[in-house]
């Protein structure tokens, strides 16, 4: 990611992630060694993410203390509730990684491979078995350090309240929109178009801008009406970064994106995508589409088939046709924000430019 906005604030967050997760070896080694393991794995996950959402904590916080003299500066409890942020994001991606059977995550094996390797090397009888089950609890470590963090973060009682509500709320609603995901990948359900965008709403919309953006302008006491405009613009983005993902899968650089080409149609995810194509395929090409679409490989051919269909003019007017809306959504909510944070909404507006863009 380019914005220089963002670049001082990634580095904090992710100094603060890694001496915290050190700090919790020992503290987790008390446990039993895999304690410290499990500590050293989440840092080394952690950290290698882009912390866009550790920055927008840091983003909606400058935004409800815009004018004020302390809004270019750092703070201390706003860093650490970003470094919580990248924690429950570990979290969810461990626990995503094993339901979709993605060996690879952000360039190296993910947890649950990692696990089942060490496994394998230790001579377990099922190490797939052994890696899956240690991912989840890993998963769930990183929930509850996550927590911790923003209890130790220093917020005033109210914002804290406030902060662990919030987070609390969003994660429970990630973890029914996954079940809607994972429950629509293995069956032959027909999903419109309405219910997958309700569920990459709250599978990955809110969570991922939604929840640091109002997090931040909370630990500020930003306005309801400034919290409001937060929420929808980080819902656009949201959606915005889903579809930009979808294509991404299918046309993207497996080198960038972190995992292999192709994996959401191994899964038979029912994507906006994926939805599209069904509607504009003709008999044959429809027929094709479904056989491929969780199966249990997808071929080069069969890629190359699924990235004509979605090249096609009809599939492309829809997709532009989509972001558009949420685009033309997202610059309405800037535009109303305060005048006097407008350092602020042009790091918005940047950031709009690169949820839409990425990878190109």
């Amino acid at each position: 990611m380019t914005l220089e906005y963002f670049e001082p604030i990634r580095r904090r967050v992710a100094d603060t992630l890694r001496a915290f997760l050190d700090e919790k070896r020992t503290e987790l080694a008390r446990v039993g060694p895999m304690g410290s393991r499990a500590a050293e794995r989440l840092r080394d996950f952690s950290v290698r993410g882009k912390m866009i959402r550790g920055c927008l904590v840091h983003l909606g916080w400058a935004l409800a203390r815009a004018g004020a003299p302390d809004a270019a500066g750092d703070h201390p409890g706003v860093v650490a509730a970003g470094a919580a942020m990248e924690l429950f994001q570990s979290g969810l991606l461990v626990h995503d990684d094993i339901m979709d059977r993605d060996p690879v995550r952000r360039g190296q094996p993910s947890i649950f491979r990692q696990y089942e390797e060490q496994a394998a090397r230790d001579g377990a009888t099922d190490p797939a078995h052994v890696g899956q089950s240690l991912g989840i609890c890993a998963g769930d470590v990183a929930y509850f350090l996550a927590f911790d963090l923003l209890v130790r973060a220093g917020l005033p009682g109210a914002s804290l309240g406030a902060v662990l509500g919030l987070c609390a709320r969003e994660l429970a609603a990630v973890g029914i929109a996954q079940m809607h995901d994972v429950a629509w990948a293995a069956s032959a359900v027909t999903v419109d178009q309405e219910q997958i965008l309700r569920m990459y709403t709250y599978k990955t919309g809110r969570y991922s801008f939604s929840l640091p953006l109002l997090a931040g302008a909370l630990i500020a006491g930003g306005s309801e009406e400034l919290r409001a405009g937060l929420d929808d613009i980080g819902q656009s983005l949201g959606l915005l970064f889903q579809l930009r993902d979808d294509e991404l899968g299918l046309f993207g650089d497996e080198q960038q994106t972190g995992k292999p080409l192709g994996s959401d149609l191994r899964e038979g995810k029912k994507t906006i995508l994926v939805s599209l194509l069904l509607d504009h395929a003709k008999d044959e090409e429809r027929v094709r589409l479904q056989g491929i679409l969780g199966g249990p490989s997808c071929t080069v051919d069969d890629l190359d088939f699924v990235r004509r269909l979605a090249g096609s003019p009809a599939v492309r007017d829809r997709v532009r046709g989509l972001t558009g809306g949420l685009v033309q959504r997202a610059e309405q909510a800037v535009r109303a924000l305060p005048t006097s944070a407008e350092p602020e909404r042009a790091v918005l507006r940047r950031l709009l430019d690169f949820t839409t863009s990425r990878g190109q």
